[in-house]
């Protein structure tokens, strides 16, 4: 008796490092030649590029999002990608410089390439027989930090406000238990001052969310000029129900 054995037929694809390099410059070349600031290539971006390039080899075809799979500012966050705005391109050609310019003439897709807000970009190129599958992912990059630096940039931006307004400056004291009710809020999804003011000692409370530390001034002029004598800061950094992208949620309270 004869027995056939028949092998799977898996599709065979590879990423393209220098096809990814290629976009890249043309990219900045584009922006250089409009006075727009170059991007930054990031590994994050660029991980998360690949893998969607990726999926659309697996799946043949292209497409933002498939079945199973967040949508980008979810994967970019799963990233610890600190950024406030994000956007991408996906794309199937026969080469690079086609590919690209072929995006150029999309207009939806020449304004991803062309955003001001934009400062950072990772590109994720998949070779297979059908051609190269082409992801570009932007995004508006923050410098990282981690929580413990935010809190005393908050520390320091309080007494900056108050220094400015000629009132007493007040002496930080550590409450650790404020930062998992930061991280409680991003959970419950909503900004709670009222929380934080169980405790006898405590004075006023505010609470707000941020991304860029150098907005947070305004915030922290809702502290009442008598707010006491010291103050506690807390903060997390998650994502919400109405935050896809995460961001700080902090805390501050001031005690008599």
């Amino acid at each position: 008796m004869l027995l056939l054995f028949v092998a799977p037929c898996f599709a065979q694809f590879s990423v393209d490092a220098n096809a990814e390099q290629e976009i890249f410059r043309l990219v900045n070349t584009e922006r250089k030649s409009r006075g727009l600031a170059t991007l930054i290539l990031d590994e994050r971006l660029q991980q998360a590029a690949r893998a969607h390039s990726q999926r659309m080899a697996v799946a043949n075809g292209i497409s933002h999002q498939f079945p199973g799979e967040p949508k980008l500012v979810l994967r970019l966050g799963a990233l610890s990608l600190r950024f406030d705005s994000s956007g991408e391109n996906v794309a199937l050609d026969y080469n690079s410089i086609h590919a690209h310019e072929s995006l150029m003439s999309s207009p939806g897709h020449r304004a991803n390439i062309l955003a001001p807000q934009y400062n950072a970009l990772g590109i994720g190129v998949v070779r297979t027989d059908a051609g190269i599958f082409v992801t570009q992912d932007f995004a508006r990059r923050f410098p990282e930090v981690s929580v413990e630096e935010v809190e005393s940039q908050v520390a320091l931006q309080l007494n900056r406000v108050r220094r400015a307004a000629e009132l007493p400056l007040l002496n930080r004291v550590p409450v650790p238990e404020l930062r998992s009710q930061a991280c409680q809020m991003a959970a419950n999804d909503k900004l709670d001052a009222r929380a934080v003011l169980s405790s006898p000692k405590a004075k006023s409370a505010v609470t707000f969310t941020a991304i860029d530390l150098n907005q947070i001034s305004d915030s922290l002029k809702r502290i009442p000029p008598d707010s006491g004598k010291s103050f506690s800061v807390g903060a997390c950094y998650r994502s919400s129900a109405s935050y896809d992208n995460p961001l700080f949620w902090v805390i501050v309270v001031t005690y008599r």
